[in-house]
């Protein structure tokens, strides 16, 4: 990637600006598609309990978040095998 410079920061935005009206729109839908295709659409159901919790040790939080994000990948797998 080049190494630009500008001498104010109007130019920098003026080259960002620029730059986001460049993208192709149809490009963008189309990297969406091929991540929606690639995750099965995602739409599974989030089994994370609502509210505040409260843990005495780090390791506590951990295992409380390791085991509902293993219940979400063995779900995405089930899913990938079928």
């Amino acid at each position: 990637m080049p190494v630009r410079k500008f001498r104010t920061i109007e130019e920098m935005n003026a080259f960002d600006d620029e730059r986001h009206r460049n993208l192709d729109a149809e490009h963008a839908g189309r990297r969406l598609f091929a991540i929606w295709e690639l995750t099965g659409g995602a739409d599974l159901p989030l089994n994370y309990p609502k509210g505040v919790h409260k843990f005495r040790t780090i390791e506590e939080m951990n295992a409380f978040k390791d085991r509902y994000i293993n219940e979400r990948i063995e779900l995405l797998r089930q899913r990938v095998k079928k």
